[in-house]
This record gives C-alpha cells, sequence and structure tokens, in this order.
C-alpha cells in the first residue's frame, strides 16, 4: 500500500530535499506552501527526476488562524497520511525591538501555533487509524537564546520543548503514534537565508552550517531507525559536546558570534 506524506514547506529548502527521497521510496506527497507557483515549478522538477510520484499541493498562509484546520480537511479528502512533517517556518533577523510587530506575531503563529494546530489535529487522526508518524522540525537554535533572533530561537524552543514532552506523553500511554524532534544547523541553501534578511551572518559559513541534502538524509535515517530525535548535521553534533561542557558565559559569548554579521 502507497504511504502518503504531509510536508508543509515541501516545495522547497528541507521540505522539497526530503520530498526526492520519499518520492524516490514510493511515497505519495501532499505539499501545503504559501505559492502556488513555487509548488507548481517543484512539482514539475520533482516530476522529471520521478515520473511516477504522485504529488498534490496546495498554498496556504499558515499565519492564518483557521489554516491548520483547512489542512486538515483537505488531507483527509486526501485519504489522510502516515507521515506528518511540520516543517514550514521562518525566521526574522534583527534585534526584537526594531522589528516590525506585525513580522514577529506572524513568526510566532506559522513556528508555533501552526505546528501546533496540526500536531493536534493529526495525532487523533493518526491514532484512529493504527499509527503513524509526526516530525517536527526545530533548530539548534531552540538550545541557547540568541540575540537578534529572540523571538525565532524562542518559536524553535517551544518547538523542541512541546515535541519531546508529547514524545514522552504518547509513549508512556502506549500510543501507535510517535514523534521526532529534528533540530537542523544553520542552512545556507534554502530561502530561509534570505527571508530571514540574514545574508552575511556568521551561522551561515561556521564549520557547523550544513544542507538541506544532508538535513533530508538524517531526517530520513532517524525515520527509518524509529528515533525520537535527531540533530543534524555532523559537525553540529561534535560541536554540541562543547556545547555541553562549555560554562555559560562562554556559551553566550559563541552564540553571540555566531548570529553577528561577519
Amino acid at each position: 500500500m502507497t504511504q502518503t506524506a504531509l510536508i508543509t514547506g515541501g516545495s522547497s529548502g528541507i521540505g522539497l530535499e526530503v520530498s526526492r527521497r520519499l518520492a524516490g521510496r514510493g511515497w505519495r506527497l501532499l505539499w501545503v506552501s504559501l505559492k502556488q507557483d513555487e509548488i507548481t515549478a517543484a512539482r514539475e522538477a520533482l516530476l522529471a527526476a520521478h515520473p511516477g510520484a504522485v504529488i498534490d499541493g496546495i498554498a496556504l498562509d499558515l499565519a492564518a488562524p483557521d489554516t491548520p484546520q483547512r489542512v486538515f480537511d483537505w488531507a483527509e479528502t486526501q485519504g489522510g497520511c502516515d507521515l506528518l512533517i511540520n516543517n514550514a517556518g521562518f525566521g526574522v533577523y534583527g534585534p526584537s525591538a526594531s522589528l516590525a510587530l506585525e513580522a514577529e506575531q506572524a513568526m510566532i503563529a506559522v513556528n508555533i501555533s501552526a505546528l501546533h494546530a496540526l500536531t493536534r489535529l493529526f495525532l487523533p487522526a493518526m491514532t484512529a487509524r493504527g499509527g503513524g508518524t509526526i516530525v517536527n522540525i526545530a533548530s539548534n537554535s531552540a538550545f541557547v537564546p540568541a540575540p537578534d533572533l529572540a523571538v525565532y530561537a524562542a518559536t524553535k524552543a517551544f518547538v523542541k520543548h512541546y515535541s519531546e514532552a508529547l514524545t514522552a506523553e504518547l509513549e508512556e500511554a502506549g500510543s501507535p503514534v510517535r514523534i521526532m524532534t529534528v533540530c537542523p544547523a544553520a542552512i545556507s541553501d534554502t530561502p530561509f537565508l534570505k527571508r530571514a534578511g540574514m545574508e552575511g551572518v556568521r551561522t551561515f559559513t561556521s564549520f557547523t552550517a550544513t544542507t538541506a541534502d544532508e538535513v533530508a538524509r538524517d531526517i530520513l535515517a532517524g525515520l527509518d531507525q524509529s528515533r525520537r530525535f535527531v540533530l543534524t548535521g555532523a559537525a553540529m553534533r561534535r560541536a554540541m559536546w562543547l556545547m555541553k561542557i562549555a560554562p555559560a558565559p562562554v556559551l553566550r559569548w559563541m552564540t553571540r558570534r555566531e548570529t553577528r554579521r561577519v
């Protein structure tokens, strides 16, 4: 039986790279992205590489309060899904007090509210079907407060803490649904960089920087191994050992250095 994956932000970045791998395995893909032209172009490119792939997409703004319900209802008309990847998210760079309030509120709506609502909506549906997996994409910014990314880092801390707590709750309840939390390092080859206005910020050229391809590879490996948590990529996993032993002032200095422009 063909398995179905619903991926928010599936037509670009991490979502598209994961889609390539799932299409290669014969999965059916459902995408929710902001722009219809991006969905169309990405679908055509993916079908050129995987002519037999089944890909359907819908253009919706996840910042709108009613969008998660619309996404769920649409997915149900498509037969539901076995895998939900809450990948859509964005950042806004700069001192919080200087940023537009509306931009920060939209970031909270997409990164937190939509992810939470979609998780809650699909969880009972997956349970009723006998199982499924929900992948929530956080960030390495979830570990430490990040100046000039204050709200973004806070939203990703929510994703990490919520997802890991939900994992424990579901396992204790014997649920057939599992949650996998993913914390990617900075990715230099996705639309995130330009949208966040982070051109020239050190973290994207740091030794811990990764690519969408590496993140997708780690996500698929995590799914295959039924892992609870995935930290990507390899350089970030090595750096995490240093972060664990570094004194708090040193860690704050390191974080601030990474969030400055070169």
